[in-house]
């Protein structure tokens, strides 16, 4: 592949890929999406020598085979100055940043895998325990920053990597049937907000209105993306 080529290798959902995808189109960076839509497609990917810990994401970017999706994120978000302007807002990012991803990942995204590989029954817990957590840990904390924010952001007075974060992890949770079911983010109308203020940024709107952009993970999605990964068999 030509050094100039930006190529990321995920399945075709968003999962982990996504924030990556964002910070690519918010810095300008043009890329390609090499989608993984079946086992033979990750044993090859494997083989061919580029994943250091035989994972996904990988993304190809001068001339570098890169692992690691919180590593990817914050290459990609150095290259387009979206890492914050000081030593406070820096380590600020990366504190919303662990919390959103924790936000969604923990119970969120892992309740649609759990359903898959384990049970609908402990898929139902995740998701109790999700809004749990989003209404007493997460949610209250990103409505007070954003209300301290005289920008919209949440770190500074431009996008940063945090607003790639939270915009992935609350647009997955304003999304999640279970949570619009009992209309959980009408109790956080500063988070609704920044949704659609991130939604409007030059670049993003066009990426975000477009056909590269997959909808909310779904129990068809987990099951897919669990037999690329080699958890169920093909």
């Amino acid at each position: 592949m030509a050094a100039d080529i930006v190529r990321l290798s995920y399945p075709a959902s968003r999962g982990l890929g996504e924030p990556i995808r964002l910070a690519l189109v918010a810095s300008g960076i043009e890329y390609t999406d090499n989608y993984l839509r079946t086992r033979e497609d990750m044993v090859k990917l494997v083989e061919g020598g580029k994943l250091m810990f035989k994972q996904v994401p990988l993304l190809e970017i001068d001339g570098l085979n890169l692992i690691g999706s919180e590593a990817i994120l914050r290459y990609v978000c150095r290259k387009g100055g979206l890492d914050g302007k000081t030593d406070e807002e820096k380590v600020k990012i990366d504190m919303l940043a662990m919390g959103a991803k924790d936000m969604v990942f923990q119970n969120v995204i892992y309740s649609r895998f759990h359903e898959i590989l384990i049970s609908k029954e402990k898929a139902e817990e995740d998701i109790r325990t999700a809004i749990k957590e989003c209404k007493n840990r997460y949610l209250p904390v990103f409505e007070k920053v954003l209300s301290e924010s005289k920008s919209g952001f949440f770190v500074g007075d431009s996008l940063t990597m945090a607003d790639i974060v939270l915009f992935d992890a609350l647009s997955c949770v304003n999304e999640i049937p279970e949570f619009k079911e009992i209309r959980l983010m009408d109790e956080y109308p500063l988070c609704v907000a920044f949704i659609d203020h991130f939604s409007n940024q030059p670049r993003l709107k066009e990426y975000l209105t477009s056909e590269r952009r997959h909808t909310v993970i779904d129990l068809e999605q987990a099951a897919y993306a669990s037999r690329v990964m080699g958890w169920l068999p093909s």
